[in-house]
């Protein structure tokens, strides 16, 4: 792909980046969602090429991973063609969450508070699973 299409695309999809304290007034940029277009643009522009990113608050160091599922989960259950074919992906992804951080699930859903209401709520099979 041009640059220009890869551009395009990273303006598109930015990448979700928090700022990671360092000491010694050093801050370091972590990316926590929209892995893909951190990852092209790391592979294929210059590294003095800018991109755009959205910022987040950076979250407790216990809660990285708890913050990193829900943005997985939402991005995938709201961009999913059809979600039985990432039923295993979203399944798995919604039961770290659930045992990881279970009040974030409600964050995205209210249907998200059990393993048979979000199936229901993404048209999955909860037998299934």
């Amino acid at each position: 792909m041009s640059e220009e299409a890869i551009n395009t695309y990273i303006l598109q999809h930015p990448p979700i980046v928090y700022e990671n304290k360092m000491g010694n007034n050093r801050t370091q940029l972590l990316c926590i969602a929209n892995l893909f277009p951190f990852y092209i643009a790391k592979r294929c522009l210059s590294e003095s090429e800018k991109i755009r990113v959205t910022f987040v608050d950076a979250p407790l160091s216990k809660n990285t991973d708890s913050l990193a599922l829900l943005l997985a989960l939402s991005a995938e259950t709201c961009h999913a063609i059809s979600p039985k074919e990432l039923s295993h992906y979203i399944m798995s992804l919604w039961e770290n969450l659930a045992s990881s951080d279970p009040i974030a699930l409600m964050t995205l859903s209210e249907k998200f508070n059990s393993k048979s209401s979000f199936c229901e709520a993404v048209g999955i099979n909860r037998r299934d699973f």
